[in-house]
């Protein structure tokens, strides 16, 4: 037997820094009776950027079809942050999608949900 717990309000995911392009694992942020999501933080820092990298928070409804929800082109290193309101998914991944202008830069993510 199910019964309702509660719901959780707030997650954060922290995957591994990637050095080239590539997504990250794909993390819930849909669980029947426990989590629901609709708003999303995506922190990104950039180390040794040659030209530039374009960086993306994507969503998916059914775990296999992902699209873009957050897509920026960074051209600077340091921390950025940004955020998507009222875009309900049931799962999150960042996407480190393409980089210009050699092949040092390194991408270190950040998400929260909720």
């Amino acid at each position: 037997m199910s019964y309702f717990e509660g719901y959780q309000q707030t997650v954060f995911f922290a995957p591994p820094t990637l050095s080239s392009p590539g997504v990250t694992e794909a993390y819930e942020v849909y669980t029947i009776n426990y989590l629901s999501t609709r708003n999303y933080t995506l922190m990104v820092t950039v180390a040794n950027i040659d030209t530039n990298v374009v960086v993306r928070l994507e969503g998916s409804l059914n775990g296999t079809d992902y699209g873009a929800m957050i897509s920026n082109t960074i051209t600077v290193d340091g921390t950025y942050a940004y955020n998507v309101t009222g875009f309900p998914v049931k799962k999150i991944r960042a996407n480190f999608l393409q980089r210009v202008g050699g092949n040092n830069a390194r991408v270190t993510f950040q998400m929260a949900a909720n």
